[in-house]
């Protein structure tokens, strides 16, 4: 074959290339764009069950919205952690509205955790405040009228690494199902995953333009979480921060089973970080006891993410059923 039509073919295939990569991008910026909202009601009436506000220690961001349902005797203890980058949102966050709404009128006692965000207290205060909800729960169930012998436990976003955590390094509550929607699980892996796939920093930047003016001069949540840059983090800072290490070195708790889902066209949180999560914890718990989605054409905090099919397909995960 002569140079020049090496050459020609060469460019050819490049272009291709960069035409294809460009209209996987487009789609991507495209769900992010047109992502369909489901309606939610604002009345907050409740009827079926009783309420109650429960504070698990001494700051007034640590509290419990737990909901429990009429008809079932000591239902089942589900256990919520609402996200936002840990510096916002809160125990009725849009996405935890969602979830304690459909499993509250499905037989479950959900409580919602309410933790310190970083504004107050850096980590590793929200882990910690995560796990003394949960061993309150679970010192509680008596009192409160549900069943805390087997607790799952949920989270999104920052919440599904604090309810990933949790479930992997508890021994003194029994935690033996953990549902995680669009976790981060390792800061510093996240920005090179975004960007194989062709997610630029900029992209990430307008496309969490909510972040601007919340983060007190750092570049990133977590860097402000942690009150501390990546560059100036140590290999001993990026072994504590991160949950990936923790599946990959041995989880505390042997007794589990993980749902994990992401969207593929997430571009705040890397998908790739629920793939490498689940591999982690398959080598773990075995292909039986981890479940992977990825829901295509999905974005971060996607409303498709908690319609009646998706979380009917998590309640018979936590039923042990087929699905």
């Amino acid at each position: 074959m002569k140079v020049k039509q090496f050459l020609r073919i060469s460019i050819l295939l490049i272009a291709i290339f960069a035409i294809v990569a460009d209209l996987g991008l487009l789609q991507v910026l495209a769900c992010n764009m047109t992502a369909p909202k489901l309606p939610l009601d604002e009345t907050f009436s409740w009827r079926n069950g009783k309420y109650e506000r429960i504070f698990y220690g001494e700051s007034d961001a640590q509290f419990i919205d737990l909901y429990v349902p009429k008809g079932t005797l000591f239902p089942r203890l589900f256990v919520l952690v609402h996200g936002g980058g840990f510096i916002a949102n809160d125990a009725q966050s849009r996405q935890a509205q969602f979830m304690y709404r459909y499993f509250r009128d499905h037989g479950y006692a959900c409580a919602s955790v309410n933790y310190r965000l970083a504004g107050e207290s850096p980590f590793p205060a929200a882990c910690e405040d995560v796990h003394e909800a949960v061993l309150f729960l679970a010192r509680s169930a008596a009192e409160y009228g549900y069943d805390a012998s087997h607790i799952a436990i949920w989270g999104e976003s920052a919440g599904g690494y604090l309810a990933t955590r949790e479930a992997l390094t508890e021994t003194e509550a029994p935690i033996t199902e953990l549902v995680s929607y669009y976790g981060i699980y390792d800061f510093t892996s996240a920005g090179l995953q975004h960007r194989e796939q062709g997610i630029s920093k900029f992209i990430r930047t307008v496309g969490n333009l909510w972040l601007k003016g919340n983060l007190e001069g750092f570049q990133s949540c977590e860097e402000y979480w942690v009150r501390k840059a990546y560059a100036d983090w140590t290999e001993e800072d990026r072994q504590a921060f991160s949950v990936q290490t923790i599946a990959e070195s041995g989880p505390a708790n042997r007794n589990l089973r993980v749902f994990l889902m992401h969207g593929s066209a997430d571009i705040t949180v890397p998908y790739r970080q629920s793939v490498n999560m689940a591999e982690a914890l398959k080598a773990v718990y075995g292909e039986e006891g981890v479940t992977f989605v990825l829901m295509d054409s999905v974005i971060h905090g996607d409303d498709r993410l908690y319609t009646d099919e998706v979380l009917g397909a998590v309640d018979r995960f936590l039923r042990g059923e087929q699905f």
